[in-house]
This record gives structure tokens, sequence and C-alpha cells, in this order.
């Protein structure tokens, strides 16, 4: 009898430096084709094995609007000698490390997001794109995932494994989320905000930046659409200038379907 479970990875996708997603300006700063949409992002399943069925991302799309319909290239890996696979280099460029990838790579795939059988229509902000082993744009077949000569990777009764994308064409991960007056007190945790509902754009839970600041402000704690509240005060004593834009570390949600 098969035993089915899912696994959601949010990958990290401004990875310590801001300016990779936008510019201090403000101005967008879209992703092309084939650049790194976000680095090795490690992730655990229950030891023994399994087979991916299916993958479903969502993907913020810019200013609180739908995301343009292109394709996003995902691929997976294993540990190699017991390590992490060498990063790809650095984000919103072209792959330029990663030496080990024929070792580490476990497989990958292709969501065409010019395909509706892999686009999913209907939202009004964001976009999702699917597929599994039976789709005509998804896989095209399944992919076992398997530990290094079947070491055990992770916690006790866990493997780790690690995820990757690629853009097939521009991604824009502008929020158009912009503060509504300063904040310098340093123990505030609420940020006032304006131009975009923030719940097109953020997720409880989601890290939160500002547009021309590498540390994060924090996390979001609840929002309503003039508001965002953290859950600790802003870190780090950073201060908010009037119509700063706020940015998500967050933007894209990986939901794997596994059976073992």
């Amino acid at each position: 009898m098969s035993i089915y479970f899912t696994k959601e990875i949010v990958p990290d996708i401004v990875n310590g430096d801001v300016s990779k997603i936008i510019q201090s300006d403000k101005s967008d700063l879209p992703f092309g084709g084939q650049d790194v949409l976000f680095d090795w992002t490690e992730f655990q399943i229950p030891s023994g094995g399994a087979v991916l069925e299916s993958v479903n991302v969502y993907v913020m799309g810019e200013d609180g609007g739908a995301n343009q319909d292109v394709d996003m290239f995902l691929y997976f890996a294993k540990t190699v000698n017991g390590n992490a696979p060498d990063s790809l280099g650095v984000t919103n460029s072209a792959m330029t490390t990663a030496f080990n990838l024929p070792t580490a790579l476990i497989g990958g795939i292709k969501l065409e997001g010019d395909q509706t059988t892999s686009i999913l229509k209907g939202p009004a902000f964001g976009t999702v794109l699917g597929g599994s082993p039976y789709s005509a744009h998804g896989l095209v077949h399944r992919t076992v995932f398997a530990p290094e000569d079947n070491i055990q990777t992770g916690r006790t009764g866990f493997d780790t494994y690690y995820v990757c994308a690629f853009a097939g064409g521009a991604f824009d991960f502008s929020t158009g989320v912009l503060a509504d007056g300063a904040v310098t007190d340093d123990s505030a945790t609420s940020i006032t905000v304006k131009t975009v509902d923030p719940r097109k754009c953020f997720q409880i839970g989601d890290t939160v930046h500002l547009h021309d600041v590498n540390a994060a402000l924090g996390t979001v704690k609840s929002m309503t659409s003039t508001n965002i509240t953290l859950n600790a005060a802003i870190a780090g004593g950073t201060d908010i200038a009037d119509e700063d834009e706020l940015v998500n570390a967050n933007a894209i949600r990986v939901k794997l379907g596994f059976s073992k």
C-alpha cells in the first residue's frame, strides 16, 4: 500500500542581497531567461526513498498582480560526500559555479507558464504553476529520490535533499507596497503601508526587507489592507523612510507531492 505525503519549500530569493531583487532607487529588476531564481534550498523527507508525483509552485505577481505566463525550471539534488551541492552563483544572473551538479543531480522539471496544462488560470494576483507525471507539459516521468549511497543525511528518520530554480523568462518581484510615513522607533512592530494591499504580496511568516537594506526587518505576524505587523521589533533598529518599498524574500512557494 502506497503512502502519500507533501512537502512545502519556501526559498529565500533575497539570500542576503536585496539588490538582486530590486534596484536601490525602487526601479524594478526583473529576472531574465536562464537566470537563477533561487539557489539550492534544503528540505527533508522521511527516510527510505520516495517518488516525486506532483509539483505545484506559487509565484508572487508583480505589484500585487498576476505574474507573466513564463516557464520555470526546477532541479533536485542530493548530497555529495555528505555535503550540500555547490552554490549556483549569484541570484538574478546566469549560473557560474555548481561544478558538482552532475554528481548531485537527481532530476528536474520544466513548468511551462505559456501552456494551459501547466499554468492554473484564475488567480487575480500571483501565478500557480503545476506539473505531474501525467501532464503534457510537466514531469515526463516519475523522479526517484534516494539518499547518497543510502546514507542518512538529515535528522533521525529523515533524508536531506535540495531544490533550485531557473527563470524561463521575465519574473518581477517588485511588490509596490510602500511605507506610508517614516518609522524610526526601535521598538516598533507595525508598518503602515499604501499603494498595494500587502496581502497580495506577503503571507504570514514571510520575511520582509526594505528595497535598499540587505538585513531583514523581520517576519509577518498579521496584515490588513494598510498595515503589516511583524513578529518582533524591527530588526537592527533599521529606520524606514516614507515610501520605502517593502520586499518579500519568500515570493516563491514550492509544493511537492511524494509517494513511498
